[in-house]
């Protein structure tokens, strides 16, 4: 009874590894996806944060002026 109780948990715990690791490939995958973009249309990205950043660092300076 209690062999068959650890290799229920013990399997339990290796399918439960192995979802994770599924999920972990996806995310791995998207975020180099995000590095690919980023490495090819650098520029218009960091033209529009440049453009946004400034807008939100200004209301912050106003706030601790006040």
């Amino acid at each position: 009874m209690a062999n068959t109780n650890v290799r229920k948990s013990i399997q339990s715990k290796i399918e439960s590894l192995g979802k994770e690791i599924e999920n972990l490939q996806i995310e791995l995958k998207r975020w180099e996806k995000i590095a690919a973009d980023y490495e090819t249309n650098s520029e218009s990205i960091d033209l529009i944060l440049s453009i946004q950043i400034p807008e939100k660092a200004e209301g912050k300076v106003k706030r601790v002026k006040a």
